[in-house]
């Protein structure tokens, strides 16, 4: 989902804004250098948006397998 389209299904809402934007799932990229003018719904959209979509950096975790011990019995 886009931001703007994110922000506008926010801002025509009739249930709980907090709600909704905390089942929203936007680009951080986009998310990150998007803007609104301040004290306006848009603006209020956004920073929920923010607050419910925190960035942080994706790990990849390598599964190795253990090493086996050489069997010894003969």
């Amino acid at each position: 989902m886009t931001v703007s389209d994110a922000i506008e299904a926010i801002v025509t809402s009739y249930g709980d804004i907090e709600l909704v934007a905390r089942g929203m799932v936007v680009d951080a990229d986009e998310l990150a250098s998007a803007t609104a003018a301040p004290d306006t719904a848009e603006a209020i959209a956004l920073a929920l948006l923010r607050k419910y979509n925190v960035t942080a950096p994706v790990v990849v975790i390598e599964e190795v397998a253990p090493e086996v011990a050489p069997d010894t019995t003969e």
